[in-house]
């Protein structure tokens, strides 16, 4: 088996402060660390979608005017009538000059705002005239092989928009060639409402070209989010269909991610002060409250050694104290037995009963060990770890009850015996070695219900403390995943408790040992709760036996005579030990 460093109590309780506190704080640091780089780009997608939602509706009040005006040229008489003769092969009557169109003054002035140039074209799409104006404004129509405009515009950012010239039943006449500026139909506002940097890009959907040519690769607004200039930036886009063109905006996410970063920056800092704030808290505190518990240790380990001098200050007045001024009470009484058993020469009786009551000092030692453990497998809430801490205090009680029996038995000799329902000191010795099953990860078997009808005479802190030797033995002789449990069975004079396990099981030769005072197979064990066990079982006039196969596990069973009516006994006598 792997030896693994031992963990002091102090850092147990430092693991579960760091479990408990730091670690969710990490991750309330992780989450506004991430949490920034989302509200951020949350942020400018809203720009994005509210910048392009205003401007598609700027595009339709625009379009609707420039358009209205343009549909006035396809629906003019004197349009109509030079389109059929050039048609017709009638240059003669197509070629008229400074033909004025029967349009107001008004439409010809939007449409000379909103385009570079409107080009009359006939069926075969060979341009024929230019929409232009005379001197006082009119609009008129310059043939194009007169006019210097004809063809391509010069100008940037041109969209050009085509719309037929036809008569009912008739083929097409013609169309009208529309080179409509882009900033006529898309508010310069857009970038500016975008956010800062923002790029607004508008495709003409017809041919999928960029009329409105970004300072980086327009397929780069094919996506929602690309990186240029070693920069993030974000896009949205929205399909107009009349006109059929798609707007686009596109802005760098550095400075909406900023603001948010700076406050998760700060947060951050804050959140550190706060843990390392608490870890000196907890450093501090858990040196003074596990000081007493470490002396204790100490001094119970020098105790089980022969070392009965060990003397502890009480710095509390708490239940600790109260642990630490029983054990000086004990080991008073320990060093007046042995002086009075060394004038009966007897040291060899006095150094066993020695022994044995230093054992039952380290047995609530050990639970409170492991209920600690506990609290820290089982991290959660304040009152969770509230309620590991009580559990140990009251074993720290339940060890200062035995204290004072252990410490009664050597001065008088006797148990003081009464009629004692067996369920009582079965549960007390269940929850007891509890923490040892649960930190071993072995199941421990429900208490049987045939244990309230069972009353014996006995000495209900002894039979506790037999009980929770038995079961700690079984809940030690289990590996991970093992099974114990408790049976009892009402005999026709006596009770009878076994204590089974599915542990390893006694070597027969050990099985023959099991009894013999500092006889242990176990690394750590001192061989004595076997002993102690049997010394009780004797007091009450009981046998004790043990079933065990290597391998399969033991059973321990305990005969105990049953309490008498009161025809017979009183209820109450003294039996020695």
């Amino acid at each position: 088996m792997r030896d693994w460093p031992v963990v002091s109590l102090r850092g147990k309780i430092l693991l579960i402060v760091l479990g408990g506190g730091i670690l969710p704080l990490a991750l309330i640091a992780l989450w506004l660390t991430r949490g920034a780089q989302r509200s951020g780009e949350a942020l400018l997608r809203s720009r994005l979608d509210s910048a392009l939602a205003r401007a598609t509706r700027d595009v339709g009040v625009r379009w609707v005017r420039q358009r209205s005006a343009l549909l006035l040229v396809t629906e003019d008489t004197v349009v109509r009538r030079l389109l059929r003769a050039a048609n017709e092969g009638k240059d003669g009557l197509a070629q008229p000059r400074g033909a004025r169109l029967n349009i107001s003054q008004s439409s010809a002035a939007t449409l000379r705002a909103a385009t570079a140039l409107v080009t009359i074209r006939d069926a075969s799409g060979r341009p024929r005239w230019v929409v232009d104006a005379d001197a006082s404004g009119a609009p008129i129509l310059v043939v194009a092989a007169d006019s210097l405009r004809v063809g391509d515009p010069a100008e940037r950012d041109i969209l050009h928009i085509k719309l037929p010239i036809s008569e009912r039943g008739a083929d097409s006449l013609g169309v009208v060639d529309a080179a409509f500026r882009t900033t006529s139909l898309v508010p310069a506002t857009v970038g500016s409402a975008a956010g800062a940097g923002a790029s607004v890009t508008v495709f003409d959907r017809a041919t999928g070209v960029a009329v409105v040519s970004p300072p980086f690769d327009p397929d780069l607004l094919r996506r929602d989010r690309f990186v240029w200039g070693g920069e993030t930036w974000l896009s949205a886009s929205r399909l107009l269909d009349d006109p059929y063109i798609e707007l686009n905006a596109a802005a760098p996410l550095g400075a909406f991610t900023v603001p948010f970063e700076d406050a998760a920056r700060r947060g951050l800092i804050a959140l550190a002060l706060v843990a390392a704030i608490a870890m000196v808290i907890a450093t501090i505190l858990t040196r003074r409250a596990t000081r007493s518990l470490v002396q204790l240790a100490d001094a119970a380990d020098a105790v089980a050694r022969g070392e009965l001098d060990r003397h502890i200050e009480p710095r509390t007045r708490d239940e600790v104290g109260r642990l630490a001024r029983a054990f000086n009470s004990m080991t008073a009484s320990l060093r007046r037995m042995l002086g009075e058993l060394a004038q009966r020469q007897a040291v060899v009786a006095v150094g066993e009963f020695a022994s044995a009551l230093a054992h039952e000092v380290r047995n609530p030692l050990t639970v409170i060990r492991l209920n600690l453990q506990h609290i820290e497998e089982h991290v959660g809430e304040n009152e969770a770890l509230h309620q590991s801490v009580a559990r140990a205090l009251r074993d720290i009680d339940r060890l200062e009850t035995t204290v004072a029996g252990a410490l009664r038995v050597a001065r008088t000799g006797q148990l003081a015996m009464e009629r004692v329902n067996l369920r009582v000191p079965l549960e007390a010795a269940l929850r007891a070695a509890a923490p040892v099953f649960a930190q071993r990860h072995v199941i421990i078997e429900p208490l049987p219900p045939e244990a309230e009808g069972c009353q014996v005479q006995g000495n209900s802190a002894a039979l506790e403390q037999l009980f929770l030797n038995l079961l700690l033995n079984a809940g030690q002789a289990c590996n991970a995943g093992g099974r114990a449990g408790v049976r009892v069975k009402l005999l026709e004079e006596a009770g009878e408790v076994t204590v089974w396990d599915t542990g390893a099981g006694f070597e027969p030769a050990a099985q023959v040992r099991a009894f013999e005072p500092f006889f242990t197979t176990k690394p750590e064990g001192t061989g004595l709760g076997l002993t102690v066990a049997r010394r009780i079982v004797d007091a009450h006039g009981g046998t004790i036996t043990i079933e065990s196969e290597p391998g399969a596990g033991s059973n321990v069973q305990v005969v105990l005579r049953l309490a008498r009516d009161a025809s017979g006994l009183d209820g109450r006598h003294a039996a020695p030990l």
